[in-house]
């Protein structure tokens, strides 16, 4: 399962890097929104992307340029 949410993240930062957007709502089925959270800090980190972050606020799950 590891590698699978490994993948199911690095395709939402990519896509995330990849747009114009500033902010999005990660609204995933499968995955707790809270391990989500964790492994986009994780994955963050060690890519070295230091504009981006992940947070919840009122139960969602958000990516954000900073």
């Amino acid at each position: 399962m590891s590698e699978e949410i490994d993948k199911v993240v690095d395709e939402y930062l990519d896509k995330f890097i990849a747009s114009d957007l500033v902010l999005i709502k990660i609204k995933d089925e499968i995955y707790p929104i809270n391990t989500l959270k964790r492994i986009f800090l994780e994955r963050i980190k060690e890519r070295e992307l230091q504009q981006i972050t992940s947070y919840i606020f009122l139960q969602e799950l958000y990516l954000e340029k900073i």
